[in-house]
């Protein structure tokens, strides 16, 4: 089950497997309210579980500030990969700057050499809308999983030109408890793949 996703004013779409929500970032207390409902809507009512409504309000509200505080204009945050299936999971996107070490590589029209130079420690892999980069990284946790085994973080941050050339889009995905990065890189490289822009008069850019 997927679906397509308008964001930024409809200006950009991208297809999301299962169940995600749209966090609001029009102001802390709309992010707020927004976030307690869903809470609340995940973890129940039942007075025994106040504490953990609380703490994860708490953590989700602190990270909806910190992420309007870096300039984030889209929070997407993961419910279900499959009915019943939880999968928790968030992306942040945001715009940026072409980084200086991108100079010579986009002067000589090569936009791979360009993300390359720029973010050497990552990545560049060829999508549908052209060069991407991508950079990994795995934190171990105290939880572990069913089978006894350390579950993982992933973190990946993909950095996708924009058509015109004028900057690109930051792509930050964390996925808490993972048993492995694979499938879930591939996925999240698939969902980034599902980007497409729009012009103001409504065509798509690819």
């Amino acid at each position: 089950m997927t679906r397509a996703v308008g964001l930024v004013d409809g200006r950009m779409r991208i297809v999301l497997p299962g169940t995600w929500v749209n966090v609001p970032l029009d102001s802390p207390e709309v992010a707020t309210r927004f976030v307690k409902r869903i809470v609340r809507r995940q973890v129940g009512n039942a007075d025994r579980l106040a504490r953990v409504r609380r703490d994860a309000t708490q953590e989700l509200v602190a990270n909806v500030r910190d992420a309007v505080g870096i300039g984030v204009h889209s929070y997407l945050m993961s419910l279900e990969i499959l009915p019943g299936i939880p999968f928790p999971a968030a992306m942040l996107l945001l715009d940026e700057a072409w980084p200086p070490a991108a100079a010579a590589g986009l002067a000589a029209g090569d936009v791979a050499a360009a993300l390359a130079a720029a973010y050497p420690a990552g990545e560049v892999a060829e999508q549908r809308s052209g060069p991407v980069a991508r950079l990994v990284e795995m934190a171990r946790s105290d939880v572990t999983t069913d089978d006894g085994e350390p579950s993982l973080t992933m973190r990946l941050e993909y950095h996708v030109p924009y058509p015109a050339g004028d900057g690109l889009l930051l792509v930050r995905v964390v996925v808490p408890g993972i048993p492995s990065a694979e499938p879930f890189a591939t996925l999240f490289d698939e969902i980034v793949d599902s980007v497409t822009f729009v012009t103001g008069g409504g065509a798509e850019r690819t």
